[in-house]
This record gives C-alpha cells, structure tokens and sequence, in this order.
C-alpha cells in the first residue's frame, strides 16, 4: 500500500497539472489582447485620429492671421519647440 500511494499521488499532481495548464491555455486565448485580436482595426482607427488631429491643427493654424500671412513665423516657433523639447528630453534622460 505505501508503494501505491506515492505513485497514485504523483499521478493525480501529474493530472493537476496538466488540468491547470489547460484551463490557462484557454482563459490565455479569451483574454487575449484585442490589440492582437483586432490589429487592422486599431491601425485604422489610430491613422484616422493622427490624420484628423493634422487637419484640426491646420485649420487652427489657417485661422491665425500672423501665421497666414507669414509662414517664416510659424516655421520659426515650431523649430524653437523642437529644440526645446529636444533638450528637454536629453536633460530629463539623465
């Protein structure tokens, strides 16, 4: 009797297993990410954002007289932002 019991122990712990591990493989595939289950979708819908903010920004930019009339302006405030935010980064980075 105590020869058959440690092996029947290791064969329900065997079988525990196993139930465990296919209880995680299946919860694994529900709680997939949708970013994974629906890729395209989320490209998509991510490239319509970016493009609409684009847009929604030039129309702002457009209804600035300064920027209208000079662009020089607008070229130079975007430049001094990029240099700021550059800098910025690289101080932060450390």
């Amino acid at each position: 009797m105590n020869e058959s019991e440690p092996r029947s122990q290791l064969d329900l712990l065997k079988d525990l297993e196993k139930l465990t591990e296919e209880v995680n493989n299946m919860a694994g595939k529900k709680g997939q990410s949708v970013f994974k289950r629906y890729p395209l979708t989320f490209a998509l819908l991510a490239l319509f954002g970016a493009v609409a903010v684009s847009e929604g920004v030039k129309g702002i930019i457009r209804s600035v007289l300064i920027f209208e009339n000079n662009p020089w302006y607008l070229f130079l405030i975007g430049l001094v932002i990029l240099i700021f935010t550059g800098t910025l980064y690289k101080k932060l980075d450390k």
